[in-house]
């Protein structure tokens, strides 16, 4: 392996060939005592990090006690940052963490730190962008060398123990890096601040606040059909990961223009995902990313904001096109978050892990002979044929990942709802005797937010009142558990919360209590919304240029304070924090609201003008602010019921943007879209309001959906 070297330049070309291909505040380093000679994850709310507390390596946790003593034995920080569900997490781990003359190198010449990416994803999106500037590419697990101020100098992704695949060992690499600290210091210190220079640059450019109007949307649409795979759906070459941002954009800007393209483009985008084996066809919930073109080989974990964000999708496409099998592809997978994610508390877990039993796919993966011990021989032969079971298989050991290659019907001839829920029910029952996935039963407060909102519209979309349940159990946990102090907190596990909350996790909050409001119609939750958009607005508004940033001030472990309206595998927090902000604003009235959204969207047009399909969930916002905006307030007249056949007429329909208020008896105190408001002669009406200019008001659901198609 040749010397590496380390100056900037000479950083960028060595970390390109070793990519991958494919804090919280806890108190001054004098108030700890830790003893650094040993491995200190048992004691870390992450199931990530207690999965390496056995390592023999000395793993330290990301604190202020850490860095501490690397600036005091003037020791380089070697820092992974990785997350449960993560394969090659766990190959790195067995082969090096696990391997004890790794370990004991590192051990004498780092200070080791492990860091959840779920956890601190402030920490993950800094060094990402490090690894990703040097390298063109990125992933986990990432592995980063650092000088003791946290300047990182080096790094990349996965290293195998010895040189392989092109790639130097990961003993080669530390024993390299160890001289150079030792010998060309100064070589290190220079990389080291022209490539913090660089992240704060980056992270620091501010454009100037510029208009937005519908071109901005147009342009994406535009693009992503430029981009389609017309014949398998999604955007682009395998990898696939789920389109979410792009399938709500498809939407609503179908939604006005009637642009059929669109709405093939998301319709043969969504079924062919929910046919493919990226959805776990048996326990429903879709798996992170499809490593093929045509969805049919997952990357087998779950993540819970994945599956938050399809059900969205698939609930507005059956809105739009009112076919079930997309209502029925958001109940499974909603049904599998109730099963199988939830916390007796009411939070929800964060990830099912890709292996069991050591080898990917285990658990999800059938031979024909699996099947037909199950359900017999013919009712095998029929599911067999529906989903391509063969002898061959499709996968690793003649075994086959299960996908609809033949629609039910083609198959028996005969209406079969009922039989292939039978033998799901059945297939599900003798899977569960397998040894099952690992699972991150962490709560995280931002993804718990986005569940929140998609079990909210569930109930109002399916009105099953199971998700109704489900979603104000989550929200209580959040109000109560992870709102302390004043604030919100980031992580929970086992009794214990911790981590101060970040953009997300106050944004997605907001956005999961308003849609919990509108399903439900609590108006604490209203008050729960306001307190948190107060508090959200106080700890991360950009008072001077707009928007959001993503960690409130004052984080001495972080080199930036970094503000991004960028969509990545979530939506950006600076979106959603501007849409719920807007929602909330035709809720209560508060007028300062709409100041901070308007001035967040145009602090990010500049951006979006330049790269539109970047910043799709800011599209998604300008389509409803350049509206108009569309509000329904519904009064019913004290009698139970009277009133929902013109709840059911609006949550019946594709209204993006709108937002709804409703009180059953007529008392309107605390809702300001509410107030004046009244039943008419006796019976439930609904007022239906364009940028708060409302219709006469009507009672019956016929004059209602007339006046909603006249309003599109």
């Amino acid at each position: 392996m040749p010397e590496i070297k380390f100056s900037y330049i000479n950083v960028f070309s060595t970390l390109l060939i070793l990519a991958l291909i494919g804090c919280s505040q806890d108190g001054s380093a004098e108030e700890e005592k830790i003893d650094f000679a040993k491995n200190n994850l048992s004691s870390s709310l992450s199931p990530y990090l207690r999965q390496h507390k056995d390592n023999p390596v000395n793993w330290q946790q990301w604190k202020a006690a850490t860095f501490a003593e690397a600036r005091l034995t003037d020791m380089p920080i070697f820092l992974s940052i990785g997350y449960s569900a993560c394969h090659w997490c766990h190959v790195m781990e067995h082969e090096s963490f696990e391997n004890d003359s790794i370990a004991a190198f590192l051990n004498a010449n780092f200070i080791s730190i492990k860091v959840d990416r779920e956890e601190h994803p402030d920490v993950d999106e800094i060094y990402m962008s490090a690894v990703q500037m040097l390298t063109g590419s990125g992933g986990w697990p990432m592995s980063v060398f650092l000088t003791p101020d946290l300047k990182p100098f080096f790094g990349g992704t996965y290293f195998p123990p010895t040189s392989r695949f092109g790639r130097p060992g990961f003993m080669e690499v530390l024993n390299q890096i160890a001289d150079a600290w030792e010998n060309r210091r100064d070589q290190i210190n220079m990389g080291a601040v022209q490539i913090a220079e660089a992240i704060q640059s980056m992270h620091n450019k501010k454009s100037a606040p510029d208009d937005y109007d519908r071109k901005i949307t147009d342009q994406a649409v535009a693009a992503l059909s430029q981009r389609m795979d017309w014949s398998d759906g999604g955007f682009g070459p395998a990898p696939k990961f789920p389109p979410t941002g792009q399938i709500d954009i498809l939407l609503r800007v179908h939604n006005r223009t009637s642009d059929k393209q669109l709405i093939h483009m998301a319709e043969l985008t969504l079924r062919k995902m929910a046919d493919g084996g990226i959805f776990d066809q048996i326990g429903g919930g879709f798996h992170r990313y499809s490593t093929d073109s045509k969805w049919l080989t997952p990357h087998f974990e779950k993540m819970l904001y994945d599956n938050a964000l399809l059900t969205r999708s698939y609930l507005d496409a059956y809105l739009v096109t009112g076919d079930e099998y997309y209502a029925n592809i958001a109940r499974r997978t909603l049904d599998w978050v109730l099963k199988e994610m939830t916390d007796p508390a009411g939070g929800l877990y964060s990830s099912q892990d890709a292996d069991s039993d050591g080898e990917e796919g285990l658990f999800y993966i059938w031979k024909p002979s699996e099947i037909e011990a199950v359900i017999g021989a013919k009712d095998a032969a029929d599911f067999n044929e529906i989903y391509g079971v063969t002898d061959k298989g499709n996968f690793e050991h003649s075994s086959t990942i299960l996908s609809v290659i033949n629609k039910p019907l083609d198959v028996r001839g005969t209406p079969s709802a009922e039989w292939l829920a039978d033998v799901w029910e059945k297939l599900y029952n003798d899977r569960e005797k397998r040894i099952h996935p690992h699972r991150d039963d962490k709560v995280l407060t931002d993804w718990n937010g986005l569940m929140i909102a998609a079990l909210a519209a569930g109930h109002r979309v399916l009105g099953d009142e199971k998700y109704l349940v489900a979603a104000t159990k989550a929200a209580d946990f959040s109000m109560q558990t992870m709102w302390q102090n004043n604030q919100l907190l980031h992580s929970y596990l086992g009794g214990t919360a911790g981590i101060d909350g970040l953009l997300d996790d106050y944004a997605f909050q907001l956005d999961g209590l308003i849609e919990l409001y509108q399903a439900g119609f609590n108006p604490k939750r209203l008050q729960q919304a306001e307190m948190l958009a107060d508090k959200m607005i106080e700890l991360f508004s950009d008072d001077e240029h707009g928007g959001f940033y993503h960690v409130p001030e004052g984080r001495k472990d972080l080199m930036v304070r970094p503000k991004s309206g960028y969509d990545g595998a979530i939506p950006s927090g600076n979106a959603i924090a501007a849409q719920s902000l807007l929602k909330l604003y035709q809720l209560d009235g508060n007028a300062d609201y709409l100041d901070v959204v308007e001035k967040s969207v145009r602090s990010f047009a500049a951006d979006m003008k330049k790269s539109p399909i970047g910043f799709l969930r800011f599209g998604s916002l300008i389509e409803e602010l350049t509206g108009p905006l569309q509000q329904v307030a519904i009064i019913g007249n004290g009698v139970e019921g009277s009133s929902n056949e013109l709840l059911a007429t609006i949550n019946n329909q594709y209204m993006p943007g709108t937002v709804m208020a409703y009180s059953p008896d007529g008392k309107v105190a605390g809702v300001a879209l509410l107030a004046d408001r009244s039943a008419i002669d006796g019976l439930p009406a609904a007022y239906f309001c364009h940028n708060f200019a409302c219709e006469f008001p009507v009672t019956k659901p016929d004059d209602l959906q007339k006046l909603i198609v006249a309003a599109k």
